[in-house]
């Protein structure tokens, strides 16, 4: 058996874009690109897990049919972010005719925002120069990232998270298929825990799974993340500067459970605006400062001193003034 067939998000990745679920309109429009030798170029910009890259595959197998891998050649530039790379890598492979009859190929550059700006103004010109042999789909999380001159010479396709009835829906596809007997309320727990993020379902759904089953009982929810209360005593013990208690928790319960700290924050974000402990102006000024924690963990900071700081300013802005939000209550 192929890792193919044991691993759910590979075996189950659709292979057309009539299998693609969710993102319906830009699914269409890339369905009209299959037979249309003019094309743009594309950029696909949402956040993880919506099924950009997934989409991209079945396109080209729509577009290319049973020489689609031929003509596909696929770059993570979270990998190789640098000029070196667009202009030894990805011009090579720019050059290059399409495989069999076609005349175009595509390039498909995953995480493109994390090129350097420099490698992003090498990648432009490439991208002007060999555009008769070569489409280029670049895929990234945050648009904004990217250099003007990109952006203008591609369709923006933003692609946003799955809606909870389409995650059900890709759920029981796969456990029907699957031939697992499931609970309604199992399936529920999962789509409610994944916030519409398709990749993180499947790979949920399969280590759920026990002897056949899919119960409440049994379910497994692996997508890491701390209990409600333990960071309501988090928050609690850093507003009363009792710090050693959180840093304490962060440390057994936080960097141990948690995977997506895109969520995390978003707990904490929460959590801090229901809080009964803060005034209206350090509560938003608190909540605030969550977007550069947030930043600067994706973009690669150590979450132990990111948290902790965090945390560490909580107290101190609890009793301190704060001129920006001054006077509202």
């Amino acid at each position: 058996m192929s890792l193919e067939d044991q691993v759910w998000t590979e075996k189950y990745r659709p292979t057309t874009l009539d299998e693609v679920i969710g993102n319906e309109p830009q699914v269409n429009r890339m369905d009209k690109w299959t037979e249309d030798n003019s094309m743009p170029h594309l950029l696909l910009h949402g956040p993880a897990g919506t099924g950009k890259t997934a989409t991209v595959e079945a396109f080209c197998q729509d577009r290319y049919g049973d020489s689609w891998k031929q003509n596909l050649i696929q770059f993570n530039a979270s990998d190789s972010r640098g000029i070196e790379t667009v202009r030894n890598e990805i011009k090579s492979h720019a050059q290059t005719s399409a495989s069999a009859e076609y005349d175009r190929k595509v390039i498909y550059l995953d995480e493109s925002d994390s090129l350097t700006s420099d490698a992003q103004a090498a990648l432009r010109r490439i991208m002007e120069q060999y555009t008769d042999q070569t489409i280029f789909i670049l895929s990234c999380n945050f648009v904004n990232k990217l250099i003007d001159p990109i952006q203008s010479r591609c369709t923006p396709l933003p692609f946003r998270r799955l809606d909870n009835s389409e995650i059900e829906e890709l759920i029981t596809r796969i456990l029907e298929k699957e031939g697992v007997e499931y609970e309604e309320s199992a399936v529920s727990a999962i789509v409610e825990h994944v916030e519409g993020d398709a990749r993180r379902a499947v790979h949920t759904l399969q280590t759920s799974v026990q002897d056949g089953k899919l119960t409440e009982d049994i379910i497994q929810v692996v997508g890491g993340q701390v209990e409600d209360e333990v960071v309501e005593e988090m928050i609690s013990d850093a507003l009363n500067g009792e710090m050693e208690n959180a840093h304490e928790l962060v440390v057994t319960e936080v960097l141990p459970n948690v995977t997506d700290y895109s969520r995390f924050v978003g707990t904490l974000m929460s959590k801090i605006q229901d809080s009964n402990e803060l005034p209206r102006d350090v509560k938003f000024y608190s909540i605030s400062q969550l977007g550069d924690l947030e930043r600067n963990i994706m973009e690669g900071a150590n979450p132990h001193v990111q948290i902790n700081s965090y945390l560490a300013r909580l107290p101190v802005v609890r009793y301190s003034s704060i001129p920006t939000y001054e006077g509202q209550e």
